[in-house]
């Protein structure tokens, strides 16, 4: 049995590692024992750590508690109440502390006006103004005086707490005394007063707003009907914040801070806004009448003061009113059509340019008045120099479409609608020789320049032809049957004359064609400064002669043309001219002289002088 058992322990341990791997083993073993032993030190060490923390604390609070406890039971201590009140204004002014410090404002004095200007009320600082007037006033009641100087003011939140308890005091109606006071103990007073103007501002914004919005379900409204609202209430406004802000200066100094916050209003640009969206709902020129509906009658006197305020009001919003009305009054007017198909259509449209020049000027006059310099430099430079030349700009890119000749006389009558339109824009800007005013007169002249030419095709492309084809001489056989007798190139020119002049002497019926044409020669004439006066008085004789005059000048230049050509051509081999055709030549420039003599159409020097030349050189031959 003993034997059995030894040999059962053996085999027990049998499986344990011997030589090396029992070693290896032990080492392991050992270096598990010291990582627990140095964890172990480890936890010590904190516990005795947060021991002496905690101590710490207990002392501490219990410092704290003792001498808390040591100023309340102190003779001059305030009472419970007061305690309380005290306790809610501090917590008060930590939470709002603790918004100011999210916000990050006010690190210095400057670049800051704007950031803060901009910046609203927010809804979840509403319950901690609300004691700001409250914290103050206990302040006051224990007795406390809060030091700042300027530049700790600057420096710190309560710059801000400030300027937001103010917004809202003035937007509440209620605290301002105490906030004036607290601005008055930051040394910062101006600041009150911007702050006011700014509040003034944005109380103007929600008016302005208020009255121009259209009422559910209808239209909206006129100029005339919010404007005059706005007038109203704004002069109310203006007078109540008068009499509030004279409380803490005197009334002058009061309403130069309220004119200055009006102005501040109106640089802001709603006004013009609002004025811009309200115009275009206009069709015509009622809009003009609705801003008229806004003067008052009162007797001249340009003072700035609390007694004027409603004439204050009305010069600011139709100071704002200038730009929109120039760029409505711009997409207005009709525009010309695109050529010269329907010279009846034409004619309207620039009636109706002269109307809309007349009609905006004598109203503008009305609402800006005539006396100011400025509403006179308004009026010509914002309005009528612009409207004036993109409408002429707008003429002069009109298709010139082919057409009959009665057509191009027709149109010599658009050219004096432009001259009387052209009179009326100068009546009204003064004499000018700017670049629309020489575009102007320009597309004016050229509607009896355009006439002429037809005029020139007229008489000429019927006649028969002069060319050096038809007067050239072979060397042995001159083809007389091939030429053209004198009495049929004068023939043919005088009748052609003849029927043209019958239809100029119906355009020179028509008065506002005969003004253009009195204008065409006029700026054509060596001295048309004399000549300006006298352009209405020309004579029906006088500008029929000038016509006359023209026309007949081109045939004379046509015939002399081909004569050259044909004189050219004797320089030609195998060509000359004989004595038959310079006789031929002769008689042609001859009887045309005596033609456009009996039709008193004047003489021709360059004619003479070719006749001249034609019998030099038959008496040489």
């Amino acid at each position: 049995m003993i034997a059995h058992s030894e040999r059962r322990s053996v085999d027990d341990y049998y499986d344990i590692p011997r030589g090396e791997e029992c070693k290896q083993l032990v080492e392991q073993l050992n270096r598990n024992l010291f990582t627990i032993n140095s964890g172990l030190q480890g936890t010590l060490k904190q516990m005795t750590h947060l021991d002496s923390r905690i101590g710490h604390e207990i002392v501490s609070l219990s410092s704290c508690l003792q001498e808390n406890l040591s100023k309340c039971t102190t003779s001059y201590a305030p009472h419970e109440e007061q305690l309380v009140q005290l306790d809610t204004a501090k917590r008060n002014l930590k939470k709002l502390t603790s918004l100011l410090e999210a916000r990050a404002i006010f690190d210095s004095e400057d670049g800051q006006t704007e950031k803060l200007k901009n910046r609203a009320i927010d809804d979840s600082l509403l319950p901690t103004l609300v004691a700001i007037g409250e914290n103050l006033r206990i302040i006051r009641e224990l007795g406390a005086k809060p030091r700042f100087d300027a530049e700790s003011f600057h420096q710190t939140k309560d710059r801000y707490l400030t300027w937001k308890g103010t917004e809202f005091a003035m937007k509440f109606d209620g605290g301002l005394d105490e906030i004036y006071e607290a601005f008055a103990t930051l040394n910062s007073v101006e600041d009150f007063y911007r702050l006011y103007q700014y509040h003034i501002d944005q109380s103007l914004s929600s008016l302005l707003q208020k009255v121009s919005a259209p009422e559910l379900d209808e239209k909206p409204k006129s100029i005339k009907i919010w404007g005059q609202q706005f007038l109203a209430q704004a002069a109310e406004h203006f007078r109540a914040h008068l009499a509030s802000i004279c409380k803490y200066c005197d009334e002058n100094e009061g309403f130069e801070k309220l004119l200055e916050a009006w102005k501040t209003f109106l640089k802001n640009g709603q006004m013009e806004k609002v004025m811009e969206m309200a115009m275009d709902e206009y069709l015509d020129y009622q809009l003009l009448n609705d801003l008229k509906s806004l003067l008052i009658d009162s007797e001249e006197d340009s003072t700035e003061s609390p007694e004027n305020i409603e004439k204050i009001l009305i010069s600011g919003i139709l100071e704002s009113a200038k730009s929109p009305l120039a760029s409505k009054l711009s997409k207005m007017l009709e525009n010309p059509p695109f050529n010269f198909a329907k010279i009846v259509e034409i004619s309207t449209n620039l009636e109706n340019f002269l109307y809309f020049l007349r009609e905006i000027s004598h109203q503008i006059r009305e609402i800006y008045g005539e006396s100011q310099e400025k509403s006179q430099e308004y009026l010509k430079s914002q309005i009528l120099r612009p409207i004036f030349t993109d409408y002429v700009q707008k003429l002069g890119r009109m298709e010139e479409n082919s057409a009959k000749f009665e057509e191009f006389l027709e149109r010599i009558a658009l050219g004096g609608q432009m001259l009387l339109i052209l009179e009326e824009y100068q009546e009204q800007i003064g004499f000018s020789n700017e670049n629309e005013v020489k575009m102007a007169r320009k597309w004016m002249g050229e509607r009896v320049k355009m006439a002429i030419r037809a005029s020139h095709r007229f008489v000429t492309d019927k006649m028969p032809n002069h060319g050096s084809e038809v007067y050239h001489e072979e060397m042995d056989n001159f083809p007389k049957s091939a030429l053209p007798t004198p009495q049929d190139f004068v023939v043919t020119a005088t009748q052609n004359l003849l029927h043209l002049l019958r239809f100029w002497e119906e355009t020179l019926a028509n008065e506002t064609a005969k003004m253009a044409i009195s204008e065409y020669f006029k700026q054509k004439s060596e001295n048309p400064a004399e000549n300006r006066s006298s352009a209405e008085n020309l004579e029906d004789e006088v500008l029929f002669s000038a016509i006359l005059d023209k026309i007949a000048a081109f045939v004379v230049k046509k015939l002399l043309q081909s004569i050259n050509d044909v004189w050219k051509s004797k320089e030609q081999p195998g060509k000359k001219l004989s004595k038959n055709l310079m006789k031929e030549f002769l008689c042609d420039a001859e009887y045309l002289r005596d033609a456009l003599i009996d039709l008193r159409a004047g003489t021709h020097e360059n004619l003479d002088s070719t006749i001249e030349k034609l019998r030099e050189q038959i008496k040489n031959m």
